[in-house]
Formats: structure tokens, C-alpha cells, sequence
């Protein structure tokens, strides 16, 4: 799937752009080539009392839908780091001893353009009362505590969450 269309060389100018082998454009005329990488995001998966922790997305792509706290992973952080920053970012709440759950790939269609990602789920501890909920309200304006039972049918945003959670679950035992 081509990601956006490009008409002109950022370099050059010159139009016949082409996309090759699903990865990168490149201009026919000077050479240049402009790859499209892929997105890093990380995520939460946050047990409460048996249940998981799922914000209501307040903003597109799939708005109203549940999702894990977390988000795009910065220039120059550690996947781990992004997790436990957009945690508390979303959510007001902090957590550690973060374990690997699993990377999925996902499209996240956003203005048009379909990014490709790497979604990566660690599961953590909750090191303050739930209590201590503060959420982003632009960005979730509510949550939901899921069961985990509940996973292959709850109508979760992204299906690399849905194959998280599920892996999550298989993980616990």
C-alpha cells in the first residue's frame, strides 16, 4: 500500500517521482531517494484487580474507540521510556517494572496519509492508587477497566493492541 502520493522530488523538483517495493520514492532524474521508515509507538498494558486499564480515544484515528495509554515513541527515547512517559502523560499515573509483552505492526491512517508502525506493549505495575486518575481529557476523555475475557470482542482502536492484549493474556497463564 503506498503510503501518499508525491508528485515532486523534495531534492530536484522534477515530477515522475516513483514508489518502489512498498518502502521508498525515488526520483528517476538525480537519484535521491526518500524512504519512508517506520513509526516506533509504545504502550501500557496496565492490570488493575484482574481488569486492564483502556482509555476511551478522543481524537482520530478512531476516535471512540479503546486503546492502551501510550503513544509515538521520540528522536533520541527508549521505547521503554516513551511507555512510562505517555502513561503518565494520558493518564496522571505512574507505573514501572515494565516487561516485554511484544512488538505488532499496525497502519495508523491519519490526515489521508496511512503510516506504517512498530507497536510495542510492555506490561506494567501501577505505582500509585487508581485513584490518582488524571486523565487527558483531549486525549482520552474516558477509561474503561476491560476484563480480560472480554479482549476478542471489546472495541478496541488498533488491532496490534488487540494481538498485545491477547498475548498478555496467554503470558499470565
Amino acid at each position: 500500500m503506498k503510503p501518499v502520493d508525491l508528485a515532486f522530488c523534495p531534492r530536484c523538483g522534477t515530477g515522475g517521482y516513483e514508489f518502489r517495493d512498498g518502502a521508498f520514492w525515488h526520483c528517476p532524474s538525480c537519484g535521491f531517494t526518500l524512504y519512508h521508515n517506520v513509526a516506533a509507538s509504545a504502550s501500557v498494558i496496565l492490570e488493575l484487580d484482574g481488569r486492564v486499564l483502556m482509555l476511551v480515544r478522543g481524537k482520530e484515528p478512531r476516535k471512540g474507540r479503546l486503546s492502551l495509554p501510550g503513544g509515538f515513541v521520540n528522536p533520541d527515547e527508549r521505547a521503554e521510556d516513551a511507555a512510562v512517559r505517555e502513561c503518565l502523560e494520558e493518564t496522571g499515573l505512574r507505573v514501572d517494572g515494565l516487561s516485554f509483552v511484544g512488538s505488532w505492526p499496525n497502519d495508523y491512517a491519519y490526515c489521508g496519509v496511512v503510516y506504517k508502525t512498530c507497536d510495542m506493549y510492555f506490561g506494567a505495575r501501577l505505582s500509585a492508587p487508581l485513584a490518582e486518575l488524571k486523565l487527558d481529557r483531549d486525549e482520552a476523555p474516558d477509561f474503561r477497566l476491560i476484563d480480560p475475557v472480554d479482549f476478542e470482542w471489546a472495541p478496541i482502536a488498533f488491532e496490534s493492541a488487540r494481538k498485545a492484549l491477547l498475548a498478555w493474556r496467554g503470558m499470565r497463564g
